[in-house]
């Protein structure tokens, strides 16, 4: 009877969930965990890049998220912006946070997480030349002059001219010291923001302000705190994913960000090789760069993010450049979201915001140039310990120590690729049938709590 009631509770443990807490995902170490206990690997695309100018609302339905899952993809990181929804002081506009909410719920429909992206480049649509986005016209410092938004090819080199333009960094400066109660103004915002989304069951986190500018230490680190304080009060545990100051963005600033007090944080670093404004890339910056993430994530013991990456796709080796991104994600099992996925792109205004032309796919839904779908371990009920995708064999190689015999790790594949072979170190692997580009398999009774070696065969679906 004792031995029976031990194997019940052994079962029971399995199946039930025991980690008590109410958001999808949390922190735990330098892992993703869902509730189950399970490891997860994050593997996004921001969207969209017309979400950044009038009319604010770039995507369609659900129907523009279909195609994600089958390119690769768990994760949105969803552009939200300030203007669209409070372009009158203090005068929200409900019916652009309904677009947003039900954005999210789409999303959800296709398997997806939402990471909330609270977007902004350059301040606002009124700086920097008309070239910027994300804060309201009203924002502006009263002895600055509102500059009529182009956002056009004449702002090609909108990040170029932040760095320089003494007026954009004033008014960040204004901001941070909340002189005309803007700080105060931007919290109110995240409150009501927050409080809408605080029942969407696939939102994992909030970015809360992308790529500022300002100091890290004495302006950033104090407005991250009080802007999480905000967000615990109506989201408790969800994920704060904590972008470091635009410049860093380059590789070659390493950010000084301290960690903010709190669970649930992650630095959500950005990486644009600076060569790419001169269509080519450097292999030595990317490396560099990728050092500097492993130096966050230990000093700040959390997962790494990388919130954005990418090319365009008329870039010299741009797929290759994109590859090596995420040969380094996978090689230490780090998450991140590509730069973009634009459904709305087109050859006259590219991802509809300062011609821009970084999509992943055109407006047809054809993937461009720049990106190339690959499969990846998604969740192990246990600890993943490497991940390597050879593109030239077409082999998902990954080490994993299972925990529970009874339960699945999960891997998802892309819809132009098949599973023709697979092996755990020549031992027993069950797998049940492959559902919603996702493949759910577990490991025979007599390798749990040892590391195996599993590899993963595909072939093209087109291939004899």
């Amino acid at each position: 009877m004792r031995i029976i009631f031990s194997i019940l509770v052994m079962l029971l443990s399995q199946a039930l969930p025991s980690q008590g807490f109410a958001n999808p995902l949390r922190v735990k170490g330098n892992q993703f965990e869902n509730r189950m206990g399970d490891q997860i690997i994050l593997r996004g695309v921001n969207v969209s890049g017309a979400s950044k100018v009038p009319p604010f609302r770039a995507i369609r339905g659900p129907e523009d998220f279909q195609p994600l899952r089958g390119w690769g993809f768990n994760t949105v990181r969803l552009l939200f912006n300030w203007e669209a929804f409070e372009s009158v002081k203090d005068r929200y506009d409900e019916s652009y946070l309904t677009y947003y909410l039900n954005t999210v719920r789409w999303a959800e429909s296709k398997g997806l997480y939402v990471i909330v992206d609270v977007h902004q480049d350059a301040f606002s649509r009124f700086s920097i030349g008309g070239c910027g986005e994300g804060f309201p016209q009203w924002a502006l410092p009263p002895e600055q002059i509102a500059l009529e938004p182009r956002n056009d090819d004449s702002c090609e080199a909108w990040f170029l001219n932040a760095v320089a333009d003494i007026e954009m960094h004033s008014a960040w400066h204004h901001f941070y010291a909340n002189t005309w109660g803007l700080r105060d103004k931007y919290l109110k915002m995240i409150d009501r923001l927050t409080l809408a989304l605080a029942k969407e069951p696939n939102v994992i986190g909030v970015d809360l302000i992308n790529e500022p500018w300002g100091d890290e230490e004495s302006e950033l680190y104090q407005l991250y705190i009080d802007a999480a304080r905000v967000v615990r009060k109506n989201m408790p545990e969800t994920i704060l994913f904590l972008s470091p100051v635009a410049v860093t963005s380059l590789g070659l600033k390493a950010s000084t960000l301290p960690k903010i007090p709190g669970r649930n944080i992650v630095h959500s670093t950005h990486f644009y090789d600076p060569e790419l404004l001169a269509g080519s890339w450097s292999q030595w910056a990317l490396d560099q760069s990728a050092l500097s993430w492993k130096t966050i994530g230990e000093t700040w013991r959390t997962p790494v993010f990388l919130g954005e990456f990418g090319a365009r796709p008329d870039v010299k080796n741009a797929r290759e450049y994109v590859n090596n991104i995420y040969a380094h994600l996978d090689a230490n099992l780090y998450s991140g979201a590509i730069w973009v996925y634009t459904p709305t792109w087109n050859f006259e205004t590219k991802d509809g915001w300062n011609r821009e032309d970084l999509s992943i796919a055109d407006g047809e839904g054809k993937l461009r140039a720049v990106y190339q779908p690959r499969p990846f371990v998604e969740k192990t009920p246990g600890d993943l310990k490497a991940m390597k995708w050879d593109l030239a064999t077409m082999v998902l190689s990954f080490s994993y120590k299972p925990k529970f015999f009874s339960r699945y790790f999960e891997v998802i594949i892309p819809s132009d690729m098949r599973v023709i072979d697979l092996d755990a170190a020549g031992r027993s692997i069950f797998c049940k049938n492959k559902a919603g580009n996702r493949l759910r398999c577990r490991v025979s009774r007599s390798l749990v709590h040892f590391t195996t070696d599993i590899k993963i065969q595909f072939a093209a679906v087109n291939a004899q």
